[in-house]
């Protein structure tokens, strides 16, 4: 079949790219003008759609001919312009769908995020849990795709929704890297110790992904995608600050104060205009502050789903690309 893979220059999308090529599919990748992935990319022979997810005929070009889409492009951060996120993720998504509809593709499979769910105050999240805004760019926008989407299969497109908790590997640029070079420079610190790390190894995230674009049972449906192994927030830092020889986080603030530390940090980078990101951000501060298990019973009895990677190969994998780094990287994003 013929796969469009939008963001696969990115962590998520280029294993994504990557993952149809291996199973014998013919794969473009929608991907910015000079982007530096292209000849890694075309290395795998993966056609190169060189194009903006914000220019609709460009997505319109990418996508003609096509059977499956997979949707990974996104302004995934905690801190940016908000403008992007809007642009990016309402308007890309809905040049997306607007393109699989008029070329008529088989399904689109679209990445939303947890992050469109109330984590911090639910005990037990699934698919059927409203979603909840949170005035902060990239949960509201991700919210707002994801609900576009929506309208798209009402509309007759064949859709597929997947909802990936915070995805990690080799290769990652946040999760392991930022909590790495936090735990390192001792400015890493607790606001909810014991609150839960739902995390996905990105293959097993891919291996959900390829059953959510070719499964029967995936069409017109969504899928939580969460490994079997959490770990809450201080024994993954205490094993993480083990494995780069540093001393684990002490200090403890209420979750109420770190809100409002990275609130006021928020504020401060906007009014000076900085570019760099705040060392707390609101974003940041909630999704570490997680109590919420989610059920992935539906991808697991619906799809067959069964993540393959154990939390602790994946720890061990990501750890050991993690120490081949520079530490003076880790923060590079």
């Amino acid at each position: 079949m013929k796969v469009l893979v939008t963001g696969a220059s990115g962590f998520i999308g280029s294993h994504l790219a990557g993952r149809c090529g291996q199973e014998g599919h013919q794969v473009r990748a929608l991907v910015r003008k000079g982007n530096a992935a292209i000849p890694r990319l075309q290395e795998q022979g993966i056609t190169v759609i060189e194009g903006d997810i914000r220019d609709a005929a460009a997505v319109h070009r990418a996508a003609e001919g096509c059977d499956i889409i997979v949707h990974a492009a996104a302004v995934a951060s905690d801190w940016g312009e908000p403008q992007d996120f809007i642009d990016i993720n309402i308007g890309g998504t809905r040049n997306v769908a607007e393109a699989a509809l008029r070329n008529r593709v088989g399904r689109l499979v679209y990445l939303s995020s947890i992050e469109v769910f109330d984590h911090v105050k639910s005990e037990r999240i699934d698919e059927q849990t409203p979603f909840h805004q949170r005035n902060q760019p990239y949960p509201d926008t991700k919210i707002a795709a994801t609900r576009l989407i929506g309208e798209y299969a009402e509309k007759g497109q064949e859709i597929s929704i997947v909802y990936p908790s915070m995805v990690y590997g080799p290769g990652d640029r946040t999760i392991f890297p930022l909590l790495a070079d936090g735990i390192r420079k001792g400015q890493l610190f607790y606001w909810t110790h014991h609150t839960r790390m739902s995390l996905i190894y990105i293959d097993n995230l891919v291996d959900l992904v390829m059953l959510a674009a070719t499964h029967p049972a995936a069409a017109g449906e969504g899928f939580l995608a969460c490994d079997t192994t959490v770990p809450d927030f201080g024994a993954f830092c205490d094993r993480l600050a083990s494995g780069i020889d540093a001393r684990p986080p002490f200090i403890h603030l209420p979750f109420s104060l770190a809100y409002l530390l990275a609130s006021l940090m928020e504020m401060a980078y906007r009014l000076t205009g900085s570019d760099t990101r705040p060392m707390l951000t609101r974003q940041a501060v909630t999704l570490l502050a997680s109590r919420a298990m989610f059920d992935t019973s539906k991808a697991r009895n619906q799809l067959g789903w069964n993540p393959k990677v154990s939390y602790d190969a994946g720890f061990r994998r990501t750890l050991d690309w993690l120490l081949g780094i520079d530490p003076r990287e880790w923060k590079c994003k």
